[in-house]
């Protein structure tokens, strides 16, 4: 660009570098001048003015630094899915409820029952999806259909061009499906409402079959309702309710190397979840509940950990333990109390200190969540609650101290502030909604609904706590329980060479 003084197409880019051996002749993509526009696009759009390169007209590209004074720029409008359009399966929210089958996660034994049961219910109903995807009172059906081999497991990498929620692009994913719509509603699906036609015809679009399997398909061969999901953990997990299948795939030898139907589809391959050193955290989180459920003694469902930093996370030290509600922060501060002699500076009690009121328990907790709010949010809230805890970190000394339960990303970086020489470690407690629910429920005595595990991871005082993991100097995901848990962290510890 700066030889030429002129904007560039990405095909003239592209010869004219393969012309002058700047690439490599084997390029392994069919269309190289379409994955650099591509990449010129996205670099672009990603950092506006701070990018080299600047888009003068569509599908020309400059180098910013070039341009005459008073050039006009032109604004590519963002390439997005077209909107849906079809009639899609739903029941109402309630009738869970009212049936008394409500229920988190993956339910294997009674799927059967709970599906004849809502089949017969006479509740089911075809809306607009546009229509239904804005409305909360009622669960549209998904088909999720794990293709396996063996006991391998197709697996794949979602695309950014796809109608999925933004928090799933990027994710590994085991499940294919989608919506089941009117469309799937076929004279022989009837008792069913299309789930297998729908489950069939999904299979189909998104990944390049072989005629054997077309085949086994339209007869719904090796294709099983293996259970069913319920997701309260998200909007968007409120709105669905997936009915999981398991197709085995035919002999044919296409297999070995699958191929993809979708541009959202990337990465497509086998997964072995027995033996493949894979990381749960990967994955999106029906995938992770999918492998959770179905390859229990898997390898890749251990309690496991990822360091970023490691000299924030040794001694002499404060170290911030972060996680959501239920997500086991207490059990990570007794493991470290216990086990390490680390002293614990307790934020919520801090806070209620400063408050002048009786620290949280289940009981009180969301008129706690609701002053804590208030407090956190008038004018230097944040820094004195940062400064009430050093205080108290002053007062108690030690090498090792730890502190439990900050929830705003200001106050975390006042206390990095404040610290001034004293280092500030951050370890994050990453649990599932359904796991993180089980504990909620055990250290309530069994006595709390999912309704209230909602309520209190959604209060307004919670809402930052998920995205603080980017501050994390090591996170350490929890999908089982305590005892697997403890000989997680301490193997961590080891290799920070913590010791008690």
């Amino acid at each position: 660009m700066e030889r030429e003084r002129r904007p560039l197409r990405p095909r003239e880019l592209v010869d004219l570098a393969l012309k002058e051996g700047l690439f490599t002749h084997k390029i392994a993509g069919r269309t190289p001048h379409q994955t650099m526009k591509a990449k010129l696009s996205v670099h672009v759009r990603r950092l506006g003015a701070k990018s080299d390169f600047v888009r003068t007209a569509p599908g020309r590209f400059y180098l910013r630094r070039l341009l005459n004074e008073g050039s006009v720029l032109y604004e590519a409008p963002p390439l997005r899915p077209p909107p849906p359009n079809e009639e899609v399966l739903l029941y109402p929210t309630a009738w869970l409820d009212q049936q008394g089958m409500r229920f988190q996660g993956i339910m294997t034994a009674g799927a059967d029952r709970l599906l004849q049961r809502l089949f017969d219910s006479g509740v089911m109903k075809y809306r607009d999806r546009r229509i239904a995807e804005e409305t909360e009172d009622h669960k549209q059906i998904i088909t999720y259909v794990m293709v396996t081999r063996g006991r391998k497991v197709l697996a794949y990498k979602r695309g950014q061009y796809s109608r999925a929620e933004d928090t799933l692009k990027g994710a590994h994913c085991i499940g294919f499906g989608g919506h089941v719509s009117m469309q799937d509603l076929s004279l022989f699906g009837q008792s069913t409402y299309g789930i297998f036609e729908a489950a069939a015809r999904e299979l189909k679009e998104e990944l390049d079959l072989p005629l054997a399997d077309i085949l086994r398909l339209d007869r719904y061969e090796g294709l099983e309702i293996v259970g069913v999901l319920n997701d309260d953990a998200s909007p968007n997990g409120q709105r669905h309710f997936a009915v999981l299948l398991r197709y085995d795939v035919s002999q044919d030898l296409w297999w070995q190397q699958p191929i993809r139907n979708e541009k959202s589809i990337t990465q497509l391959r086998w997964l072995d979840p027995e033996s493949s050193p894979q990381r749960l955290f990967e994955f999106e989180y029906w995938s992770q509940l999918c492998l959770l459920e179905y390859y229990q003694r898997a390898e890749i469902t251990k309690p496991t950990y990822r360091i970023r930093h490691r000299s924030a996370l040794r001694p002499p030290h404060l170290l911030v333990i972060l996680g959501e509600v239920g997500s086991g922060k207490s059990a990570t501060t007794t493991i470290l109390r216990s086990g390490y002699s680390y002293s614990e500076i307790n934020s919520g009690q801090v806070l209620a200190n400063l408050l002048g009121i009786p620290s949280v328990t289940e009981d009180t907790r969301a008129e706690f969540q609701q002053r804590a709010w208030v407090f956190i949010k008038s004018d230097r809230g944040p820094e004195i609650l940062a400064q009430a805890i050093l205080a108290e970190a002053t007062r108690i000394g030690g090498s090792r101290l730890l502190v439990d339960g900050i929830r705003q990303r200001e106050t975390l970086q006042q206390l990095r502030r404040l610290a001034g020489t004293m280092r500030v470690g951050v370890l994050f407690v990453h649990t599932p909604f359904n796991v993180a629910f089980e504990f909620y429920q055990q250290r309530a005595g069994g006595t709390k609904s999912i309704y209230e595990f909602i309520q209190a991871r959604g209060a307004p005082v919670e809402q930052e706590v998920g995205g603080l993991v980017t501050f994390a100097d090591a996170v350490i995901y929890n999908w089982s329980g305590k005892a697997e848990y403890q000989k997680t962290m301490k193997k961590m510890m080891r290799e920070l060479g913590v010791y008690p």
